[in-house]
């Protein structure tokens, strides 16, 4: 009996985790949706943080009141009065955690050792007006995945803390959201089936398991069950959509075969694919992380690109002073400039009220400001004016300053999040807001 009861709780733990997190939470809203301008949310995210000496440091500089990038992120500069920048804020929970820790918790505030942990903004977010598109939320990462626990590859959480694995699959996001070739919907609809037939079974060996288990271990069941009704009800969502048409997109010079080889390419094309499905309303939130704290191809590019290191070295030598910051600086540039061109995108793109970047908060970070070191975080966030923020500011906070998840309480309200507290916020962040 313990040997059955074994395998049928390993199989609940990949039915349940594997459904949960490769589903989206689907509802049609679409007669509200059409009549609603979309507000919009995207976090990016760069592990190891910035150079921050020199002639390459991140932040600007500010000369008679003006806000001016030096050369890692000039390619902002034609963009500075839609721009807020951010030095000071952190989260305190999380001080004491490894420096090769805080990405786990840089849209939660929760301390990734705390028994309980907070889900992310963006999923709050989601869990509130996700139902009104087609996929409450894109999670997306150049590494794909879940990552280890201190080097995650995700930003996003669920509503119980748990990580949602990214993907980093160009061609699996396209077909998900845009492709509509009839073997591939018959292929989705098989797909579905036999995920509803792995719940099933899953709520089949529930029943028996709880008859069999203690009250400490039937609380703990009791909760995945939670997750497990929920993803029933992404099921019975995703049938409502399955036979309704997908958008239609011009996918002319999208390289959805791209690799980490082409690091440009992809991010390039990881981009685009956030634009259009932004655009056609598929999703009104994301997140993407560019470079985590793993040791990876990713963290290689750098050297692909001539500068000497990996990333985590190019950032452990930056520490150093100017001249060692210089090829950090290079690549913060590199990121910089493919960002630029994905945001001015947004803010050539017509839409009521001005442009889907006016519609549209990008906030742009890390969670150390040089290596290891998980304080003081460097924050940019672009665009939403429709939302209420203001910009044209760099809000360099000294001694006592509020945790950084006050600032997402903000950004929560400004999304339209009925939300008064946020993980461990003490009030709002009203310095970038009108």
């Amino acid at each position: 009996m313990a040997k059955r009861m074994k395998i049928q709780r390993r199989t609940f733990l990949r039915g349940a985790g594997g459904v949960a997190l490769s589903l989206p939470l689907l509802e049609c809203m679409a007669n509200n949706a059409e009549s609603e301008i979309p507000k919009r949310f995207l976090a990016l995210y760069v592990g190891h943080g910035f150079a921050l000496h020199g002639d390459w440091r991140w932040y600007p500089s500010v000369v008679e009141g003006q806000m001016q990038f030096g050369k890692s992120m000039e390619a902002f500069n034609p963009l500075i009065r839609r721009i807020s920048v951010v030095q000071g804020l952190e989260h305190p929970q999380c001080v004491s955690a490894g420096g090769h820790s805080t990405a786990d918790s840089f849209l939660t505030g929760s301390n990734p050792a705390a028994a309980v942990k907070s889900p992310s903004l963006d999923q709050i977010a989601a869990m509130t007006h996700g139902l009104k598109t087609r996929y409450p939320s894109l999670v997306l990462g150049n590494e794909g995945g879940l990552g280890g626990e201190g080097r995650s590859n995700t930003l996003s959480y669920n509503q119980f803390g748990r990580g949602i694995p990214s993907t980093n699959n160009l061609r699996g996001l396209y077909d998900a959201m845009f492709n509509s070739d009839p073997a591939l919907q018959k292929e989705q609809h098989r797909r579905l089936s036999k995920d509803q037939r792995r719940v099933d079974r899953v709520l089949e060996s529930y029943r028996e398991m709880k008859r069999q288990l203690g009250r400490d271990d039937s609380q703990k069941l009791e909760h995945y069950m939670h997750a497990l009704r929920d993803v029933e009800k992404d099921i019975e969502r995703l049938e409502r959509w399955m036979d309704r048409p997908k958008p239609q997109v011009d996918i002319d010079g999208l390289a959805l075969d791209a690799t980490v080889q082409d690091p440009a390419t992809f991010i390039r094309t990881m981009y685009s694919l956030i634009y259009l499905a932004f655009k056609t309303d598929s999703t009104r939130y994301a997140t993407y992380m560019l470079q985590s704290m793993n040791s990876s191809a990713w963290d290689n590019v750098p050297i692909q690109m001539g500068l000497g290191g990996t990333h985590h070295i190019l950032a452990h030598n930056a520490a150093a002073g100017a001249a060692q910051s210089v090829p950090l600086g290079k690549y913060d540039k590199f990121q910089g400039d493919l960002l630029a061109e994905f945001v001015q995108k947004l803010a050539d793109t017509p839409e009521p009220g001005g442009s889907m970047l006016d519609n549209t908060i990008v906030m742009y970070g890390s969670s150390n400001s040089q290596t290891h070191v998980n304080t003081d975080y460097p924050l940019m966030l672009v665009g939403g004016e429709n939302l209420g923020l203001k910009h044209g500011t760099f809000h360099q906070l000294s001694d006592n300053t509020p945790p950084l998840s006050n600032m997402y309480l903000t950004l929560l309200n400004a999304l339209d999040v009925p939300a008064t507290r946020f993980s461990d916020s003490s009030s709002s962040f009203s310095q970038i807001m009108k």
